[in-house]
């Protein structure tokens, strides 16, 4: 048995040490057919690859499963190298998909955006920002007040910049930043500005003007140039424009074929009531393991499962020379925890119920502790592809 263990450890170190070659489909945007209409894989890395035309610097790749929003997927980017125009692109999907799941899938092209297109989405978000301010702003005895807390202007203004900017990126794919410190220190000015004061600020002012007015003009008028400055600083001369796009809504991943590892070991159960005076029986058992979790996307918890068979042996006995059966077969039955070690070898601890038959005839049930150690197979179950 040991030499059978030590066997299969050599192989899983081998297997372990080999990388299985990568898949690759295919997205046909004259068809509308991405892996030629077939489910995409499951539980995998894989590329996904498509023509371009020449001057696509970019493809955006937005995933998620088709029941649940954006916020649950992934987003991934193919950036042209620099100084060269491929008519391919490639994108390497590093988290995997679900088995038998539909997926939402949005691919994005951009190229170089022009000028006169950045300045028009500049011109665009710098209105609107300014009819928002003007929208939740008033002006009372007590200083300039806004209809809105300080943080909930902000993530409004964000979203104005992102919804307005929706069809442009960074060559790096990064998103607007948010506004920085600046921006909330001249929020926070705000509450310290007295209007009573108004008309010893305001430089300039004639009687027929409205000090509050002037006073508060100046002061949305600097806040109004801090938030357009830093709008313009994220919309640089180097954006991308989105020029197409492709939708895939509900597409299937593959099904695949279930297991039930089944495990062959060597354990030893401990027939002791205290730990000053130990005793073993050992024999080879059988058994099956039910995982606690995926390995792709939970490869601890799938490592650790719930274990449960009978020790083989028909002949152990205590030291006393009574035999050791137990409820299936007369042999004991053990259930348990289990951790998988390089995928073949698994280390069992828990407990077993084992029946005592004692010299006067009686028998005596017991649940006893017990360890073992064991290969482990899979035996792949119902319809289906298999797990590479």
């Amino acid at each position: 048995m040991k030499k059978i263990l030590l066997l299969v450890m050599v192989f899983g170190f081998g297997v372990t040490g080999l990388r299985a070659q990568v898949t690759t489909i295919n997205l046909d945007l004259i068809t509308g057919q991405i892996n030629g209409g077939l489910p995409l894989p499951a539980e995998d890395e894989f590329y996904i690859r498509g023509a371009i035309p020449e001057k696509i610097e970019m493809v955006k790749l937005i995933i998620y499963p088709s029941k649940r929003t954006e916020k649950a997927g992934h987003t991934y980017f193919w950036k042209a190298p620099f100084g060269y125009k491929d008519l391919s692109y490639q994108v390497f999907m590093t988290d995997p998909l679900r088995s038998n799941s539909d997926y939402h899938m949005e691919f994005s092209y951009y190229q170089k955006a022009g000028a006169d297109q950045i300045l028009e989405v500049r011109n665009l978000i710098h209105q609107n920002i300014k009819t928002y301010l003007s929208t939740v702003t008033t002006i009372k005895r007590g200083g300039i007040k806004f209809s809105e807390s300080d943080e909930v202007l902000i993530n409004n203004l964000s979203l104005i910049v992102n919804k307005g900017a929706f069809y442009f990126e960074l060559p790096n794919g990064q998103s607007f930043p948010g506004f920085s410190d600046i921006t909330r220190a001249k929020l926070e000015q705000r509450s310290k500005l007295k209007m009573g004061k108004a008309k010893f600020n305001v430089i300039g002012l004639t009687k027929n003007d409205n000090a509050r007015a002037a006073y508060a003009d100046e002061y949305i008028s600097d806040l109004e140039d801090i938030l357009i400055s830093e709008v313009d600083q994220f919309l640089s001369p180097n954006m991308l424009v989105r020029v197409d796009e492709k939708v895939f809504q509900n597409y299937p991943t593959e099904k695949l074929a279930n297991s039930l590892p089944i495990n062959v070991g060597y354990g030893a159960i401990s027939l002791s009531k205290d730990l000053s005076n130990q005793e073993f029986v050992m024999s080879p058992y059988a058994g099956f393991s039910f995982p606690l979790g995926n390995r792709t996307f939970a490869k601890f918890m799938n490592n650790m499962s719930i274990s449960t068979g009978f020790f083989l042996s028909g002949d152990m006995k205590n030291q006393l020379d009574e035999k050791i059966s137990g409820p299936v077969l007369d042999r004991p039955v053990y259930v348990g925890l289990g951790y998988n070690f390089f995928r073949f070898i698994r280390l069992n601890a828990g407990g077993t119920f084992i029946t005592t038959e004692q010299l006067n005839g009686t028998n005596q049930n017991s649940f006893q502790p017990f360890v073992g150690l064991s290969a482990e197979f899979n035996i792949w179950l119902g319809i289906g592809s298999k797990k590479r």
